[in-house]
């Protein structure tokens, strides 16, 4: 199963001198790594990121991150089941692919 995480570009960035995905305020509020199905990337991209943060979307590779994951059942605002990944950070070595996404009409959305 595809699993996502959604970050800002200076996170990327971040990402790639560090070798990890830091963690943002809701991780560390729930000492966990809050990761997302498809289904929920743009959910979570237009409730949290501004068209300034010009959020990617990564691919995880799910073997990588499966002996720590966590799933919560879905709820009444998120109809889907909600991974967390009980690691300090996400490496970069888990990462499959990073795409941006597209910002069209105040929202946004995957690229054509």
């Amino acid at each position: 199963m595809p699993l996502f995480r959604v970050v800002s570009r200076t996170t990327w960035d971040q990402t790639q001198q560090q070798g990890f995905v830091p963690r943002c305020g809701n991780d560390h509020k729930n000492d966990c790594v809050h990761l997302n199905l498809e289904e929920a990337v743009l959910y979570t991209a237009n409730k949290y990121f501004s068209h300034e943060e010009a959020p990617l979307v990564l691919e995880i590779d799910e073997p990588a991150v499966s002996h720590c994951l966590k799933w919560l059942p879905p709820n009444e605002e998120q109809p889907w089941q909600r991974p967390r990944a009980h690691i300090d950070n996400l490496p970069q070595s888990a990462i499959l692919s990073a795409r941006p996404l597209a910002y069209q009409a105040g929202s946004w959305h995957w690229p054509s």
